[in-house]
């Protein structure tokens, strides 16, 4: 008897001893929701700034990030498309109209002109060359690089006018060389699309090129110029025509089909990296792709983005400012589900390519746990003892 009830107490020992570090064993998927809270006071999460979300400070940085796109669309808005510069290797063709009596032109290459009897001369085509300059009969070299076509007419008058009768000139744009803008990526053709007087815009480059190839709501368009980078989602550049900005000679456009990802992990229906379009995706809409929030698990108070962010993003953040070395800051975002004002920050809050959307378990996930391993450990007790082994 003494023997039987000392195996008892030996097998509970054993159990109570188990039991005793199994809460810091215990398996789960991620860091519990206490463990980001510390980042507001541990020395160790320092740098990292926890930043609780509502409507309004939703509001305020979709209403930032609207903002900011538009401040670098007007950095790559060409202010005056009209005004098109020659540069070497443009071809040009040059006209002269001399007033009767045509005193200059009077013999050669010329014409009649049947409404005012002045003669027309057509100077054959020539390319600039790399000097920037054409040679022009009577007037000489006449530099070119960085004038307009009507400037270029201009300075040929004017070494004609003391010598010809009353001269008019015309210079007209034959080939373009010098300024054209590479259209490469998802379109049918990669191709080089000249400028011309009037202008190119993003649009129009795009369809010189054939079109794109994948459907335009899934294709972000690309603009290089001078070690700057824009990226316009194409569908947003066929609906609003301010972003069908006028391009420059130089500009490289690139058709990207290369999905956005934001990776959703945690107490959620699915763990998944959800691919969203380049006209962007809702906290919200994130979480739906991946099944929301599993029920069972998910502590709605501990929805967290995480996310690397510009110093500039909030005026104020709630500790100071410390930056990793690429200049940006490491950002937990808190949502509160809980709150059904929180829904309309979730529908608001936009996501970027590559964030980490993670919702913790609840507490009593724990307990469940913890309740679950009792049993694992009780039962083997129970069958020892109802096969004799443990009296």
């Amino acid at each position: 008897m003494l023997k039987s009830m000392g195996t008892k107490v030996f097998a509970l020992g054993l159990l109570a001893a188990g039991l005793s570090g199994c809460a810091a064993y215990m398996p789960y998927s991620g860091p519990r929701a206490g463990n980001v809270d510390d980042v507001a006071h541990n020395k160790i999460l320092a740098g990292i700034q926890l930043v609780d979300v509502n409507y309004a400070m939703s509001r305020y940085m979709k209403d930032e990030m609207d903002q900011s796109n538009l401040g670098a669309l007007k950095d790559f808005t060409n202010p005056n498309p009209l005004r098109y510069t020659v540069g070497p290797g443009d071809t040009l063709q040059v006209y002269i109209w001399e007033a009767p009596p045509a005193m200059l032109f009077a013999t050669g290459v010329s014409s009649m002109s049947k409404l005012s009897g002045s003669m027309m001369t057509s100077i054959p085509a020539q390319m600039v060359g790399s000097d920037g300059d054409i040679t022009m009969p009577f007037a000489g070299k006449i530099p070119c690089t960085g004038k307009t076509l009507n400037e270029i007419g201009a300075e040929i008058r004017e070494r004609l006018i003391h010598m010809a009768h009353d001269p008019q000139v015309v210079v007209r744009l034959v080939k373009n060389h010098a300024q054209s803008i590479t259209v490469v990526g998802n379109v049918k053709k990669s191709t080089m699309v000249p400028m011309i007087p009037g202008g190119v815009s993003v649009l129009q480059a795009i369809a010189a090129a054939g079109g794109v190839v994948k459907p335009v709501n899934k294709v972000t368009i690309q603009l290089s110029r001078g070690g700057k980078v824009l990226q316009l989602p194409l569908e947003e550049v066929i609906r609003n025509p301010r972003e069908d900005v006028s391009l420059r000679g130089g500009d490289v456009l690139t058709a990207l089909y290369k999905p956005l990802q934001v990776t959703v992990m945690g107490a959620t229906k699915e763990t998944k990296e959800v691919d969203f379009q380049a006209s962007g995706i809702s906290l919200a809409q994130a979480l739906a792709q991946a099944g929301g929030l599993n029920g069972n698990q998910a502590d709605a108070k501990a929805v967290f983005v995480f996310r690397l962010e510009k110093p500039s993003l909030l005026p104020h953040w709630p500790k100071p400012v410390q930056t990793l070395a690429n200049g940006e800051v490491p950002v937990v975002f808190r949502f509160d589900f809980s709150n059904p004002a929180t829904l309309f920050a979730a529908q608001t809050f936009p996501i970027q390519n590559h964030d980490l959307i993670y919702v913790a378990s609840a507490p009593i996930t724990d307990l469940q746990k913890f309740l679950g391993l009792i049993v694992e450990m009780v039962y083997p007790i129970q069958g020892l003892t109802t096969a004799g082994v443990v009296p």
